[in-house]
């Protein structure tokens, strides 16, 4: 993997301008696994990435659903927005269709990914979120495949 971006030292507030600038460089399709611990801002910085790249949907968490759908206005492009948090195991991640999100067309942001470790692609984009300070302040930094 190779550092495509890093970010270090901002709050909650500016993620807004750091999820501009990494929409403008990921992929137009593949997975980005977000990491970090609950509160991070993981999901914070899903919808601001969404906001940025066009998407007029309600962006909210699919902690319960597992998957979101949303197209990016004027795009035929989709994000997908998969949270395994209360994954049971990747059998249930099998059912609800997530391994075949891995395979098409659409961006998919997938939180908690060590959930389904042994079937990750190898194409995949790793986003690393952490919280540095009492402050709130976070680091970031995003890791591309080698091939990309």
């Amino acid at each position: 993997m190779i550092t495509k971006y890093e970010h270090s030292g901002f709050n909650l507030e500016g993620l807004r301008s750091v999820a501009i600038e990494l929409a403008e460089i990921l992929p137009t399709h593949g997975v980005i696994a977000f990491k970090g611990q609950m509160g991070a801002g993981k999901t914070t910085l899903i919808k601001e990435i969404c906001s940025a790249l066009g998407v007029k949907d309600d962006v909210t968490s699919p902690t319960f659903g597992l998957i979101n759908v949303y197209s990016c206005s004027g795009e035929t492009r989709v994000v997908n927005h998969v949270d395994l948090y209360r994954l049971s195991d990747e059998e249930e991640a099998e059912e609800v269709g997530v391994f075949e999100l891995f395979e098409g067309k659409g961006l998919t942001f997938l939180e908690w990914p060590e959930k389904i470790a042994d079937n990750l692609p190898d194409d995949i984009w790793i986003l690393k979120i952490e919280r540095t300070s009492i402050e709130g302040e976070r680091k970031l930094s995003l890791r591309g495949p080698k091939t990309v």
